[in-house]
């Protein structure tokens, strides 16, 4: 069994007066359950069912939804969709079951209180849009990014809070739910074996956006809110990563540390890691360059499939080594000298320029020389914080900066979502603007990171980079620069960068 749990309603049978029977909401279970098995790669005894026969009674969905939180613990992903009639009564919205009626927010509030950790509402109804989402998702510095990230509830619902939801013309379901399970089936938005529900719902309000293109009479504009960090990840399929091999040689003058595959379509190239093990001079380093050259020319080092398919077998074309004292030098970035070597077929007095300073020819070597090596390893010795107090304070920080981020997305989604326009939300990203760009250039500030939790840091400053970058699209300041359009745009890139940079910090977590 997965750690997905479901319940897929659908009324089709009705006996109450003002409700006409709805003979496609019985299709739309057996549509959703097929697409929950197909895409998400739920089996059949994660899926509990109501309406395939047409009656849906509110006791009948009361134990249904008891049976499903019973299915459930604190890990799991808990999924609810609903296809039938939508009330809006005195600006209340109501699901219509076959003989009554249960207000939606209550349902949409009893989710967001059940054990699991993530919870998902479909609702495919007229006047779905009418509910309201408790909040947006605060990070605490007790917290860890993983037990953030995917945590709450969101909605998705077919329709604004004025609008009805249409049975498919040509198809025995409903509009909505036929784009629905058509994404959740989709293996184009599948990435590393995963797909998010980011990817869902906007893949979903994009083909409506085009129904409503074709269709300007039966407008279904959809609603989307959440209360939850970050987004949530399915696992549906297999999924082996291309690992990449490194050689390691250590030798009596230097150690070959690491060599990185930078293989482009012309020229098959490497970037070697050396650690020089004594004192050594250029001219000694040059010979040792070309012992690593002679070794490293027939490796097969590659960072993905098609660049092992291209250069199998082959001879490298361009290497550069890179020569630090300690592995600290190596894994910082700071290196004494590179050298660089091309084969004959590389226009050799591009590779082998000169300045008379840095770049020159020793013995035939070309040499590239830092000369802000010494620098930059005082500093760097002289500033490397302790590892807790930077743990703490980098925490602070994320503590802060996801908080203001789920907020500021949440206003972008209520901007796309219709509520107010372009010149209100940038109104209201006034209000976090500041905040969020304070916080960050606190983020520029903190001490140098300890070597052993190098990669975790750097991830987190990544993160703070691209959280940053929400603050230029609705900016007083920057709104001369793009079109309406191109905020859109950059505002979701910048989203989809997010949840995919609060994945890679949860996955390196473990280093602190």
């Amino acid at each position: 069994m997965s750690n997905i749990k479901a319940l897929v309603v659908g009324v089709s049978n009705y006996y109450i007066s003002g409700a006409p029977n709805l003979p496609f909401c019985m299709n739309d279970v057996n549509a959703m359950k097929k697409a929950l098995h197909n895409g998400l790669k739920l089996e059949r005894n994660d899926v509990i069912t109501c309406g395939s026969l047409g009656d849906v009674k509110k006791n009948e969905f009361i134990n249904a939804l008891s049976q499903l939180t019973t299915l459930t613990d604190e890990n799991d992903i808990m999924i609810f969709y609903f296809s039938g009639h939508g009330a809006k009564i005195e600006n209340q919205h109501y699901l219509v079951f076959s003989d009554g009626l249960i207000i939606t927010q209550d349902i949409i509030e009893f989710f967001e209180a059940v054990q699991a950790r993530s919870k998902i509402i479909f609702l495919d109804c007229c006047y779905s849009g009418n509910f309201s989402v408790n909040k947006t998702s605060t990070f605490s510095i007790e917290q860890t990014v993983a037990e953030f990230q995917g945590k709450g509830y969101a909605v998705l619902s077919s329709s604004n809070s004025n609008q009805v939801s249409y049975g498919h013309p040509d198809k025995p379901i409903s509009v909505f739910t036929g784009f629905l399970c058509e994404v959740l089936q989709d293996k184009h938005i599948i990435r590393n074996g995963k797909i998010s529900l980011y990817d869902i719902q906007k893949l979903v309000s994009l083909y409506l956006d085009v129904w409503n293109r074709k269709n300007p009479g039966k407008q279904q504009h959809p609603i989307f809110r959440a209360n939850m960090g970050g987004t949530i990840y399915f696992d549906v399929e297999d999924y082996e990563p291309f690992y990449t091999s490194n050689i390691y040689a250590e030798f009596d003058k230097y150690i070959i540390y690491k060599v990185e595959a930078v293989h482009t379509g012309a020229a098959k190239r490497y970037a070697v890691k050396a650690i020089i093990k004594e004192p050594l001079s250029l001219e000694e380093i040059g010979q040792i360059s070309l012992e690593i050259k002679d070794k490293i020319r027939t490796a097969e080092v590659y960072e993905n499939e098609i660049a092992q398919k291209r250069w199998a077998g082959k001879l490298a074309n361009i290497i550069w080594v890179y020569f630090g004292r300690d592995e600290s030098d190596l894994i910082n970035g700071n290196f004494i000298c590179n050298t660089t070597w091309v084969d004959d077929r590389q226009d050799k007095s591009w590779w082998y320029r000169e300045n008379g300073e840095n770049k020159l020819m020793i013995n035939g070597i070309h040499f590239n020389l830092h000369s802000y090596y010494e620098h930059l390893k005082v500093f760097r010795e002289e500033n490397t914080a302790q590892k807790d107090e930077i743990i703490i304070k980098t925490k602070e920080i994320l503590s802060h900066m996801l908080t203001l981020a789920e907020n500021l997305i949440s206003l972008y989604n209520e901007f796309k979502n219709e509520m107010f326009i372009e010149e209100e939300l940038v109104e209201k990203m006034e209000l976090i603007i500041p905040n969020l760009e304070s916080y960050y250039f606190m983020s520029t500030d903190l001490g140098i990171a300890p070597d052993e939790i190098h990669d975790w840091y750097q991830s987190c400053h990544n993160l703070f980079g691209t959280i940053y970058d929400f603050t230029l699209y609705y900016n007083k300041k920057y709104m001369s620069q793009r079109t309406a359009e191109n905020r859109r745009a950059c505002m979701e890139m910048t989203m989809k960068q997010y949840y995919s940079d609060l994945e890679k910090v949860s996955n390196l977590e473990e280093q602190i």
